[in-house]
């Protein structure tokens, strides 16, 4: 009689891990948008890093997962003349841009995304 307990019991988290599993890929899940689906990648047109002559490295906090990852590199993205780039191991963000970066501008923008800028860590 215990063995069928401790089956159902087995049977029941398996059950349940595969729910949660599926449950994640479709409504999306970590620690930002939970009841959302997961956010699209904005693409940037111009692929070419040879037409970004500058530069920037941020720090952001706040960022934990590839969600948030997502919410900032769309964020800055959108930005005409910029391709970011998220580390989220580093917790920063690589900004390349085709004008001399606006670096007022692209703080704001990761603002606005839910996160906070840190210091600059480099600029070229």
């Amino acid at each position: 009689m215990a063995n069928v307990i401790i089956v159902l019991i087995l049977l029941a988290l398996v059950g349940y891990g595969i729910y949660s599993f599926v449950h994640h890929l479709t409504r999306g899940g970590g620690c930002c948008g939970e009841h959302e689906p997961p956010v699209k990648k904005v693409k940037v047109e111009d692929r070419n890093k040879a037409h970004y002559p500058h530069t920037l490295v941020l720090g952001v906090d706040g960022m934990t997962c590839q969600n948030c990852q997502r919410h900032v590199e769309n964020a800055l993205n959108v930005l005409p003349g910029t391709w970011a780039a998220v580390d989220l191991v580093a917790r920063s963000v690589t900004v390349l841009t085709k004008d001399e970066a606006d670096e007022d501008a692209i703080r704001q923008a990761i603002r606005d995304a839910g996160y906070l800028p840190l210091r600059t860590t480099s600029k070229t």
